[in-house]
């Protein structure tokens, strides 16, 4: 199992922040993490911003996720686990939390 398949696992955004700091913590220190929640066509997802201390620890970080860079920081999505409840139904785009997650 990759390890995108192994943090898609997580059904919530707190989870998935514990999850992403044990696994960036092999590369390097964190500086910035910001993880936005989101629900589009019924699919939860967590939109994910991350910054570490040194280039040399993001390309590691990038090779190990196969994920790449956007506007100097390292970004991808993750498609969080089934919650209990479907909160929406809907086929529009829609920011499930409009709150920015920083560590």
């Amino acid at each position: 199992m990759s390890t995108l398949a192994r943090l898609q696992q997580h059904a919530d955004v707190a989870s998935l922040k514990s999850a992403l700091h044990q696994l960036c913590s092999e590369f390097g220190r964190i500086t910035r993490l910001d993880v936005l929640a989101a629900t589009q066509q019924g699919v939860r997802q967590a939109v994910c911003f991350l910054r570490m201390d040194r280039p040399e620890q993001e390309q590691q970080l990038m090779k190990t996720l196969g994920v790449g860079r956007y506007g100097g920081e390292v970004v991808f999505v993750i498609r969080l686990g089934e919650p209990e409840t479907a909160d929406q139904d809907d086929d529009t785009p829609a920011w499930a939390d409009s709150d920015i997650y920083r560590t």
